[in-house]
Protein backbone atom coordinates (compact mmCIF):
# COMPACT_ATOMS: atom_id res chain seq x y z
CA UNK A 1 0.00 0.00 0.00
CA UNK A 2 1.17 3.37 -0.99
CA UNK A 3 1.15 6.25 1.37
CA UNK A 4 0.91 9.85 1.13
CA UNK A 5 0.57 12.07 3.78
CA UNK A 6 -2.37 14.40 3.83
CA UNK A 7 -1.10 17.61 4.31
CA UNK A 8 -4.44 18.99 6.15
CA UNK A 9 -7.66 17.52 7.41
CA UNK A 10 -10.50 17.74 9.37
CA UNK A 11 -11.14 17.74 12.91
CA UNK A 12 -13.66 14.57 12.85
CA UNK A 13 -17.23 14.95 13.80
CA UNK A 14 -18.33 11.73 15.46
CA UNK A 15 -18.23 11.29 19.85
CA UNK A 16 -15.26 9.81 21.25
CA UNK A 17 -16.04 6.87 23.36
CA UNK A 18 -15.65 8.75 26.69
CA UNK A 19 -18.62 11.47 25.16
CA UNK A 20 -20.73 8.00 24.21
CA UNK A 21 -20.57 6.89 27.62
CA UNK A 22 -22.02 10.20 29.17
CA UNK A 23 -24.48 10.29 26.62
CA UNK A 24 -26.00 7.50 25.32
CA UNK A 25 -28.39 9.87 23.26
CA UNK A 26 -25.20 10.37 20.70
CA UNK A 27 -25.52 6.69 19.37
CA UNK A 28 -29.38 6.50 18.71
CA UNK A 29 -28.17 7.52 15.32
CA UNK A 30 -25.96 4.70 14.24
CA UNK A 31 -26.55 1.89 11.24
CA UNK A 32 -28.97 -0.70 12.44
CA UNK A 33 -27.21 -3.07 11.68
CA UNK A 34 -24.12 -2.03 14.15
CA UNK A 35 -26.26 -3.52 16.66
CA UNK A 36 -25.69 -6.62 15.72
CA UNK A 37 -21.94 -6.41 16.09
CA UNK A 38 -19.29 -7.30 18.88
CA UNK A 39 -19.03 -3.55 21.10
CA UNK A 40 -15.78 -4.09 20.74
CA UNK A 41 -15.21 -3.57 17.17
CA UNK A 42 -15.90 -0.08 17.56
CA UNK A 43 -13.05 0.10 19.65
CA UNK A 44 -10.83 -2.09 17.00
CA UNK A 45 -12.01 -0.01 14.49
CA UNK A 46 -11.15 3.81 16.10
CA UNK A 47 -7.75 1.62 17.28
CA UNK A 48 -6.72 0.98 13.07
CA UNK A 49 -7.72 4.49 11.96
CA UNK A 50 -5.50 5.91 14.68
CA UNK A 51 -2.43 3.59 13.75
CA UNK A 52 -3.39 4.42 10.24
CA UNK A 53 -3.48 8.24 10.53
CA UNK A 54 -0.14 8.02 12.57
CA UNK A 55 1.81 6.29 9.88
CA UNK A 56 0.15 7.88 6.94
CA UNK A 57 2.09 11.70 9.07
CA UNK A 58 5.74 10.39 7.72
CA UNK A 59 8.59 11.98 5.95
CA UNK A 60 7.57 13.59 3.24
CA UNK A 61 10.58 12.54 1.72
CA UNK A 62 9.48 8.90 1.72
CA UNK A 63 5.95 9.46 -0.08
CA UNK A 64 6.21 5.81 -1.25
CA UNK A 65 6.90 4.19 2.26
CA UNK A 66 4.77 1.38 2.83
CA UNK A 67 3.11 1.44 6.29
CA UNK A 68 2.75 -0.91 9.29
CA UNK A 69 -0.82 -0.82 10.21
CA UNK A 70 -1.89 -2.51 13.47
CA UNK A 71 -4.82 -3.29 15.90
CA UNK A 72 -4.91 -1.21 18.90
CA UNK A 73 -6.58 -3.15 21.82
CA UNK A 74 -9.38 -1.08 24.29
CA UNK A 75 -7.47 0.77 27.13
CA UNK A 76 -8.12 -0.45 30.07
CA UNK A 77 -11.55 0.66 31.39
CA UNK A 78 -13.08 1.28 27.66
CA UNK A 79 -14.41 -2.34 27.01
CA UNK A 80 -16.57 -1.62 30.32
CA UNK A 81 -17.57 1.80 28.96
CA UNK A 82 -18.44 0.16 25.68
CA UNK A 83 -20.49 -2.70 26.64
CA UNK A 84 -22.59 -0.01 28.78
CA UNK A 85 -23.34 2.02 25.69
CA UNK A 86 -24.57 -1.11 24.07
CA UNK A 87 -26.98 -1.93 27.01
CA UNK A 88 -27.94 1.75 26.99
CA UNK A 89 -30.28 1.28 23.85
CA UNK A 90 -33.22 -0.58 24.80
CA UNK A 91 -34.46 -3.52 23.93
CA UNK A 92 -38.44 -2.05 23.07
CA UNK A 93 -38.69 1.16 21.74
CA UNK A 94 -42.38 1.63 20.75
CA UNK A 95 -42.59 4.78 17.93
CA UNK A 96 -44.78 7.69 19.90
CA UNK A 97 -48.66 7.57 18.31
CA UNK A 98 -49.59 10.95 16.58
CA UNK A 99 -51.06 13.25 19.45
CA UNK A 100 -53.43 14.51 17.26
CA UNK A 101 -55.76 11.08 15.64
CA UNK A 102 -54.83 10.22 19.89
CA UNK A 103 -57.33 13.18 20.38
CA UNK A 104 -59.90 13.29 17.87
CA UNK A 105 -60.22 9.94 16.23
CA UNK A 106 -60.73 6.33 17.31
CA UNK A 107 -64.27 7.24 19.08
CA UNK A 108 -67.54 6.12 19.08
CA UNK A 109 -70.58 3.21 18.91
CA UNK A 110 -72.68 1.48 16.83
CA UNK A 111 -75.91 -0.40 16.94
CA UNK A 112 -79.35 -0.34 17.81
CA UNK A 113 -81.23 2.87 16.11
CA UNK A 114 -77.80 4.59 15.13
CA UNK A 115 -78.40 6.58 11.45
CA UNK A 116 -74.93 8.18 11.59
CA UNK A 117 -72.48 4.99 12.40
CA UNK A 118 -68.97 5.31 11.36
CA UNK A 119 -66.82 3.82 8.66
CA UNK A 120 -64.18 1.02 9.33
CA UNK A 121 -61.63 0.35 7.45
CA UNK A 122 -61.20 -3.14 6.15
CA UNK A 123 -57.71 -5.14 7.50
CA UNK A 124 -56.58 -5.41 3.74
CA UNK A 125 -57.53 -1.99 3.25
CA UNK A 126 -55.52 -0.75 6.27
CA UNK A 127 -52.78 -3.08 5.78
CA UNK A 128 -52.35 -2.14 2.34
CA UNK A 129 -51.68 1.36 3.20
CA UNK A 130 -49.56 0.71 5.73
CA UNK A 131 -47.35 -1.47 4.11
CA UNK A 132 -47.14 1.03 1.10
CA UNK A 133 -46.22 3.83 3.04
CA UNK A 134 -43.63 2.14 4.90
CA UNK A 135 -42.26 0.43 1.61
CA UNK A 136 -41.79 4.30 -0.19
CA UNK A 137 -39.19 4.89 2.27
CA UNK A 138 -37.02 1.58 1.50
CA UNK A 139 -38.78 -0.78 4.78
CA UNK A 140 -39.36 -4.11 3.08
CA UNK A 141 -41.84 -5.94 5.23
CA UNK A 142 -43.23 -9.46 5.79
CA UNK A 143 -47.09 -10.93 6.47
CA UNK A 144 -47.22 -12.33 10.20
CA UNK A 145 -44.28 -11.55 12.35
CA UNK A 146 -44.17 -12.82 16.06
CA UNK A 147 -41.84 -11.40 18.85
CA UNK A 148 -41.45 -13.12 21.94
CA UNK A 149 -41.18 -11.46 25.78
CA UNK A 150 -44.24 -9.58 25.21
CA UNK A 151 -46.79 -8.44 27.87
CA UNK A 152 -50.74 -9.43 26.08
CA UNK A 153 -53.47 -10.43 27.73
CA UNK A 154 -53.93 -14.13 29.34
CA UNK A 155 -55.55 -16.02 26.83
CA UNK A 156 -57.17 -18.40 29.93
CA UNK A 157 -58.63 -15.18 31.23
CA UNK A 158 -62.85 -15.83 30.63
CA UNK A 159 -64.48 -12.83 28.33
CA UNK A 160 -66.44 -11.85 31.06
CA UNK A 161 -65.94 -11.60 34.20
CA UNK A 162 -69.13 -11.80 36.53
CA UNK A 163 -67.45 -11.15 40.17
CA UNK A 164 -66.75 -7.14 39.40
CA UNK A 165 -69.19 -4.98 40.83
CA UNK A 166 -71.08 -2.21 39.06
CA UNK A 167 -68.51 0.54 39.60
CA UNK A 168 -65.80 -1.14 38.26
CA UNK A 169 -68.06 -2.06 34.83
CA UNK A 170 -68.19 1.61 34.34
CA UNK A 171 -63.81 1.37 34.19
CA UNK A 172 -61.71 1.40 30.88
CA UNK A 173 -59.48 -1.59 31.60
CA UNK A 174 -57.57 -4.17 29.98
CA UNK A 175 -57.39 -7.83 30.75
CA UNK A 176 -55.23 -9.70 33.17
CA UNK A 177 -51.35 -9.58 31.07
CA UNK A 178 -49.43 -12.52 30.59
CA UNK A 179 -45.66 -12.47 29.17
CA UNK A 180 -45.85 -14.73 25.90
CA UNK A 181 -45.59 -14.20 21.87
CA UNK A 182 -47.59 -11.74 20.04
CA UNK A 183 -48.26 -11.20 16.10
CA UNK A 184 -47.74 -8.28 14.35
CA UNK A 185 -49.06 -7.45 11.37
CA UNK A 186 -46.27 -6.67 9.16
CA UNK A 187 -42.10 -6.56 10.01
CA UNK A 188 -38.80 -6.52 8.28
CA UNK A 189 -37.37 -9.70 7.89
CA UNK A 190 -35.05 -9.55 10.50
CA UNK A 191 -37.95 -7.82 13.38
CA UNK A 192 -36.19 -4.88 14.07
CA UNK A 193 -38.69 -2.94 12.88
CA UNK A 194 -42.84 -4.66 13.34
CA UNK A 195 -46.40 -2.68 13.43
CA UNK A 196 -49.58 -3.55 14.22
CA UNK A 197 -53.24 -2.11 13.00
CA UNK A 198 -55.34 -2.22 16.11
CA UNK A 199 -59.23 -2.83 15.30
CA UNK A 200 -62.34 -3.83 16.08
CA UNK A 201 -61.48 -7.74 16.94
CA UNK A 202 -58.24 -6.43 19.32
CA UNK A 203 -60.51 -4.24 20.90
CA UNK A 204 -62.17 -7.11 22.27
CA UNK A 205 -59.05 -9.01 22.94
CA UNK A 206 -57.80 -6.00 25.28
CA UNK A 207 -60.50 -4.53 26.83
CA UNK A 208 -61.56 -6.35 29.94
CA UNK A 209 -65.68 -7.18 29.65
CA UNK A 210 -67.16 -7.30 33.43
CA UNK A 211 -70.59 -7.66 32.64
CA UNK A 212 -72.76 -10.49 31.17
CA UNK A 213 -75.24 -8.71 29.72
CA UNK A 214 -76.23 -8.00 25.71
CA UNK A 215 -76.41 -5.00 24.30
CA UNK A 216 -77.43 -3.92 20.52
CA UNK A 217 -74.99 -1.16 20.97
CA UNK A 218 -71.52 -1.39 20.68
CA UNK A 219 -69.29 1.17 22.19
CA UNK A 220 -65.31 1.32 21.46
CA UNK A 221 -62.08 3.24 22.01
CA UNK A 222 -59.35 2.32 19.90
CA UNK A 223 -57.29 5.63 20.48
CA UNK A 224 -57.47 4.41 24.69
CA UNK A 225 -56.59 1.10 23.72
CA UNK A 226 -53.87 1.87 21.30
CA UNK A 227 -52.39 3.78 24.41
CA UNK A 228 -52.81 0.74 26.83
CA UNK A 229 -50.99 -1.52 24.09
CA UNK A 230 -48.42 1.18 23.62
CA UNK A 231 -47.80 0.71 27.49
CA UNK A 232 -48.04 -2.99 27.53
CA UNK A 233 -44.86 -3.04 25.50
CA UNK A 234 -42.76 -1.31 26.51
CA UNK A 235 -42.69 -3.54 29.57
CA UNK A 236 -40.12 -5.93 27.50
CA UNK A 237 -36.87 -4.91 28.54
CA UNK A 238 -35.07 -8.57 27.07
CA UNK A 239 -34.37 -9.83 23.78
CA UNK A 240 -33.18 -8.57 20.48
CA UNK A 241 -33.88 -4.58 20.21
CA UNK A 242 -36.94 -3.88 18.07
CA UNK A 243 -38.92 -0.67 17.28
CA UNK A 244 -42.81 -1.18 17.28
CA UNK A 245 -45.32 1.14 15.41
CA UNK A 246 -48.62 0.92 16.55
CA UNK A 247 -51.76 2.59 14.32
CA UNK A 248 -55.82 2.18 14.88
CA UNK A 249 -58.60 2.55 12.92
CA UNK A 250 -59.71 6.05 12.28
CA UNK A 251 -63.52 4.99 12.57
CA UNK A 252 -64.50 8.16 10.72
CA UNK A 253 -67.87 9.53 10.44
CA UNK A 254 -69.58 10.82 7.46
CA UNK A 255 -68.98 14.58 6.86
CA UNK A 256 -72.68 16.35 8.05
CA UNK A 257 -74.16 17.27 4.09
CA UNK A 258 -78.12 17.91 3.06
CA UNK A 259 -78.55 15.03 0.80
CA UNK A 260 -82.46 14.75 0.21
CA UNK A 261 -84.48 14.01 -2.44
CA UNK A 262 -87.76 16.07 -2.80
CA UNK A 263 -90.03 14.24 -4.35
CA UNK A 264 -91.41 15.94 -7.34
CA UNK A 265 -95.20 17.55 -7.26
CA UNK A 266 -97.39 14.76 -8.50
CA UNK A 267 -97.27 10.86 -8.68
CA UNK A 268 -93.80 9.86 -6.60
CA UNK A 269 -91.90 7.58 -7.99
CA UNK A 270 -90.65 5.71 -5.02
CA UNK A 271 -88.47 2.70 -6.44
CA UNK A 272 -86.51 5.93 -8.10
CA UNK A 273 -86.25 7.88 -4.73
CA UNK A 274 -84.63 4.81 -3.41
CA UNK A 275 -82.36 4.17 -6.37
CA UNK A 276 -81.13 7.99 -5.51
CA UNK A 277 -80.75 7.02 -1.92
CA UNK A 278 -78.57 3.75 -2.18
CA UNK A 279 -76.42 5.70 -4.66
CA UNK A 280 -76.44 8.50 -2.47
CA UNK A 281 -75.52 6.44 0.85
CA UNK A 282 -72.09 5.12 -1.67
CA UNK A 283 -71.36 8.23 -2.84
CA UNK A 284 -70.96 8.93 1.15
CA UNK A 285 -69.62 6.24 2.04
CA UNK A 286 -66.76 6.18 -0.07
CA UNK A 287 -66.30 9.98 0.41
CA UNK A 288 -65.30 8.76 4.32
CA UNK A 289 -63.89 5.88 3.38
CA UNK A 290 -60.89 8.29 1.40
CA UNK A 291 -61.14 10.43 4.79
CA UNK A 292 -60.40 7.36 6.90
CA UNK A 293 -57.61 6.52 4.73
CA UNK A 294 -56.15 9.80 5.38
CA UNK A 295 -56.10 9.91 8.72
CA UNK A 296 -54.49 6.87 8.68
CA UNK A 297 -51.90 7.91 6.31
CA UNK A 298 -51.06 10.43 8.86
CA UNK A 299 -50.57 7.99 11.74
CA UNK A 300 -48.13 6.19 9.33
CA UNK A 301 -46.54 8.96 8.24
CA UNK A 302 -45.47 10.24 12.37
CA UNK A 303 -44.20 6.97 12.46
CA UNK A 304 -41.56 7.75 9.55
CA UNK A 305 -40.83 10.22 11.07
CA UNK A 306 -39.20 8.85 14.52
CA UNK A 307 -37.97 6.11 12.09
CA UNK A 308 -35.72 8.66 11.01
CA UNK A 309 -35.06 10.42 13.81
CA UNK A 310 -33.80 7.20 15.34
CA UNK A 311 -31.54 6.65 12.27
CA UNK A 312 -33.22 3.33 11.01
CA UNK A 313 -33.99 4.76 7.61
Amino acid sequence: MKIKPLKSYKTPAYPTIQESAQDARLLQNLPRRWGRCNPLATLLGTGLMIQFASSARGDEAMPDAVANIQALPPKEGEQDAAQKIARAIPATRVAPILQEALANDGRGSFGCVAVSAPVFLSENEALDLIQAELEKVGLKLRDIVDVDGLQIPDPAEPRFNFSRDKEEVKKSRVKKLVEGSYAFDLGTEDKSVVVKFLQKEDFDLWKDSPHGYVSSVESFNFSWLASEVSEAFKQRTDGKPIIIGIFFEPSTYPEKKEREKRPEQGKVDLEKIREHVRADYETIRQETKERAKEKLRQQVQHFVKYLKEEGVI
